[in-house]
């Protein structure tokens, strides 16, 4: 019996597709790739703030974005080429996240905000927002399972 040798994943080479019918289709799925591997990094990074837009073959936007698309276009707008060179704090401290379950680990919980500005303030406070709407899911989880449970299993069965 012949073993089918694979050849892995091959380059694909960028060029036009021609047929219109396949360029659609090859759009759709890539642009559903694209989208989920944001909201992919989104969940993966605490605080993070992504958006992506894509315009289709016949020139239509498409748009993702973490909280939302619009918030982050504004905020990326909003800011001047001044407001770049007062980011020092900021990139000092993200880089010195340390990684964890939120994307960092509970040190952060620790650190002094007296000495913290408005930025850092700013993503602390995103920070506590996330740790805060994940326990409230976990809560909400935890009593539907708790709940279903009980259905199945009550606490006085009646015995016949």
């Amino acid at each position: 019996m012949e073993r089918r040798v694979a050849s892995g994943r091959k380059k694909v080479e960028i060029k036009k597709i021609e047929k219109k019918q396949s360029r659609l289709v090859t759009f759709s799925k890539r642009r559903n790739g694209l989208f989920g591997k944001a909201a992919q990094l989104c969940s993966m990074s605490a605080g993070a703030h992504i958006a992506v837009i894509v315009f289709s073959p016949h020139g239509r936007p498409y748009a993702f974005g973490h909280p939302s698309a619009d918030s982050v276009i504004g905020r990326f707008l909003s800011r001047s080429d001044s407001a770049t060179a007062s980011d020092g704090p900021v990139n000092k401290g993200r880089e010195a996240e340390p990684e964890g379950a939120l994307g960092l680990d509970a040190s952060w919980l620790d650190m002094p905000i007296e000495n913290m500005g408005l930025d850092e303030l700013e993503w602390y406070n995103a920070l506590l927002k996330e740790l805060r709407e994940r326990v409230a899911t976990r809560v909400d989880e935890m009593e539907k399972r708790r709940m279903a449970t009980r259905e199945y299993f009550p606490l006085h069965p009646v015995i016949g």
